[in-house]
């Protein structure tokens, strides 16, 4: 594992602000897994190996909800009006909030239960490896997925973003490093059965 002044300079935005519209009436991210919200079980992966000083939640949809599932209130959390707009404002609204000593950011879904500690730290020494510089994407087989970690020179983009796009289709190619990882990060919740799923491979 990197150290603390490594880690320091990467902030990790968990978006946790979506409507939910695949699973149905109810927030995925309240549905328990294990007896756990899913929403609890990324956290509390995340707590176990960074300090809160490094996590910005992005919340919309039943704010009130997931901060007080969460309980944490040394955890920067920021409510993004535009919500409903899609997944492009929650990134937006993260990156407005950085300060000037971070060098990149890992954008995490909050919808990722299943994801590994290993995976995660995988991830961020190989962009700390690389001098802060490129472009991080985790792939599972012949897949890529979730979190991207993004450099510093891609904030201005990532601050444009609007709607319910991310900026893959803005990233220059030959910034891309692809890191083999587990079937955690390319496993999200968004329906019923991805949640049955889940709880069989936890």
């Amino acid at each position: 594992m990197s150290d603390k002044s490594d880690k320091s300079i990467i902030k990790k935005i968990i978006l946790a602000a979506g409507l939910s519209k695949r699973y149905g009436l109810k927030n995925k991210l309240t549905q328990h897994i294990n007896n756990k919200p899913i929403i609890n079980c990324l956290m509390d992966k995340l707590l176990s190996i960074y300090d809160t000083s490094e996590l910005l939640i992005v919340t919309g949809y039943e704010h009130e909800t997931i901060i007080n599932l969460i309980n944490n209130s040394d955890i920067e959390c920021i409510y993004n009006n535009d919500y409903k707009k899609g997944i492009g404002t929650s990134i937006s609204a993260g990156i407005r909030e950085l300060d000037k000593t971070i060098r990149g950011v890992m954008i995490i879904p909050a919808d990722m239960p299943i994801i590994s500690t290993k995976d995660l730290i995988k991830l961020q020494n190989k962009f700390i490896e690389l001098n802060c510089s490129k472009v991080i994407f985790p792939k599972y087989k012949s897949q890529v997925g979730n979190p991207v970690i993004l450099p510093k020179k891609y904030f201005n983009i990532l601050e444009g973003l609007k709607g319910d796009f991310g900026a893959k289709s803005q990233i220059n190619k030959t910034d891309i490093i692809t890191v083999n990882t587990d079937i955690g990060t390319i496993f999200d919740i968004d329906t019923v059965s991805n949640l049955k799923k889940a709880e069989n491979i936890l």
